[in-house]
């Protein structure tokens, strides 16, 4: 009785907080909505609403490029107090403090506002984005081969106690990420710019490589394998290494023979939430290395130095086609990731890599690739052509052409 009590009690706790946060923003939205009439909007600022602990992904990259035009005045916004004494040292009266007044009425002025992360409304708050008093562009930070948004069987389970944020605009990298957002999104196709993600500029450019990383981590220099699997919404958790012959030994020899390093990158979710499972003890292997935000802040610079990736299900992969280096797929628990994620193609013929499934393979895999990168060059080929209608370092400059545009 009494287990059933504290269920029934944490329900309706669970209910009580769903209730107050649609009455929140019930409020919020209506509050903006009459304020945002009564403020004049300033097309000149572009407004990057930060949502997350630290500067990174499209909106670093965007913003890096826009900063320096005349068309716009662009303008870092976050509520993170920490970030925004961090970011305030390198771009100094280039990012602003949204919890203060300043904050609140250039909020109001602003008539575009880009953003990289945020799809329930309640990620802006106390902010609320108006689709009908602001240009809403959203940049994302995955390109899919997942379904999105609304297509999501976790979405229909647990986004109808939220309230979907709604975009003017979004960006992708080819007319099948077009059909994915707006699908996902429950957009018009000709509101998705095909224009290729922002980020993805880093990649095309060696030019840019950040030689600062290496400085900091000698062993970027040594081969490099980057183990970085996807976030688990639902199901089981994170499964690194998922072996059932998984020898430390051995991978610590295999390693040694190649001079290779091995970079393991938990999504920031699962270190978030800690929903990670760690079976084996990988970090005792003297060539394993740990590598979340806390030492890379951001995977883009770490990526040029990567010789193969190993992943899951992860979109990072997609953007890593650009640099046509290897990839290794452990999707151990493809089954029921799909059941409650789905695919909106077949995964196994559109990924283009070798599939482990025993610590075995998985070293013969890495072994093949280090002596024959060249290995599934054309798959490779075939699939970076599909995801990526642009291949250079232009995306910046035509998301910011079109954001132009709409002052036009």
């Amino acid at each position: 009785m009494h287990k059933g009590y504290t269920k029934s009690q944490q329900f309706v706790n669970f209910m009580q907080k769903i209730v107050f946060l649609h009455i929140v923003l019930f409020f919020m939205r209506w509050f903006y909505f009459f304020m945002e009439k009564l403020v004049p909007k300033n097309k000149r600022i572009a407004l990057f609403f930060l949502t997350e602990k630290v500067l990174f992904d499209n909106s670093k990259y965007l913003f890096e490029y826009m900063r320096v035009k005349n068309d716009f005045n662009s303008i870092l916004f976050t509520t993170n107090k920490k970030l925004y004494k961090q970011v305030s040292e390198k771009y100094p009266g280039e990012i602003v403090y949204a919890l203060s007044l300043k904050g609140f009425i250039l909020f109001l002025r602003s008539k575009h506002v880009i953003i990289s992360y945020g799809i329930s409304a309640a990620a802006f708050a106390p902010y609320y984005l108006h689709k009908k008093c602001k240009n809403i562009i959203y940049l994302g930070h995955g390109t899919p081969m997942k379904k999105m948004g609304l297509q999501t069987a976790v979405w229909r389970k647990y986004g109808k106690h939220k309230q979907l944020q709604g975009y003017s605009y979004m960006v992708g990298s080819s007319p099948l990420e077009q059909i994915i957002h707006a699908a996902g999104f429950n957009m018009d196709m000709n509101d998705v710019w095909v224009t290729g993600l922002p980020r993805n500029d880093y990649l095309t450019d060696q030019q840019k490589l950040n030689t600062d990383l290496l400085l900091k981590n000698p062993f970027l220099d040594r081969k490099i394998i980057l183990y970085a699997p996807t976030w688990r919404e639902e199901g089981h958790k994170t499964h690194f290494f998922p072996f059932g012959d998984f020898d430390a030994d051995q991978l610590q020899k295999f390693l040694e023979e190649e001079d290779a390093y091995l970079l393991v990158r938990g999504h920031k979710e699962d270190i978030k939430r800690k929903s990670l499972q760690k079976t084996h003890d990988f970090f005792s292997v003297e060539r394993v290395i740990k590598a979340d935000q806390d030492r890379f802040e951001d995977v883009y610079d770490l990526l040029p130095y990567v010789d193969i990736l190993v992943t899951d299900y992860s979109s990072l992969w997609i953007d890593y086609l650009l640099l046509d280096r290897p990839i290794v797929f452990l999707p151990y628990d493809l089954e029921e990731y799909s059941q409650y994620k789905g695919f909106f193609i077949d995964f196994d013929e559109n990924s283009p890599g070798a599939k482990s499934e025993s610590q075995k393979e998985f070293i013969t895999h890495l072994k093949r690739y280090f002596d024959q990168p060249q290995t599934h060059a054309k798959w490779r080929k075939k699939i970076r052509d599909m995801y990526h209608t642009y291949q250079d370092n232009g995306s910046c400059e035509r998301v910011y052409n079109e954001i132009r545009k709409l002052n036009q």
